[in-house]
């Protein structure tokens, strides 16, 4: 079963967590090691430790070798559509409420 189907299969945030987690733990020594410090895995503990870490790895440039920019990329790609999933899970969780939406008079003031 791929990451990328489990990912489709997850139904909460916990799920995903759990997923990404389960990923985290297939990532040698050797990759993590290859990744610059502020690249390097971290605690993953709910959506935003996931988003965040999606887009730190987005924004990561490491041009150093095609090594680096393997691994880089996928961890890039795993945490990328977790982040997708996590935003397609909770918008039905929590939709949102028009009492507190602003106008677009408000949007431009």
């Amino acid at each position: 079963m791929s990451w990328q189907f489990q990912l489709d299969q997850a139904a909460t945030e916990a799920d995903v967590v759990a997923v990404v987690r389960e990923f985290m733990a297939t990532v040698s020594p050797w990759e993590v090691a290859r990744l610059p410090e502020p690249l390097r895995p971290r605690k993953i503990v709910d959506a935003s430790d996931i988003t965040l870490y999606a887009f730190d790895l987005v924004r990561g440039d490491v041009m150093d070798n095609e090594g680096t920019q393997r691994v880089l990329h996928r961890l890039a790609h795993i945490f990328s559509r977790a982040a997708l999933r996590l935003s397609e899970i909770l918008s039905r969780e929590r939709p949102l409420d028009p009492t507190h939406a602003f106008s677009d008079q408000e949007r431009r003031a």
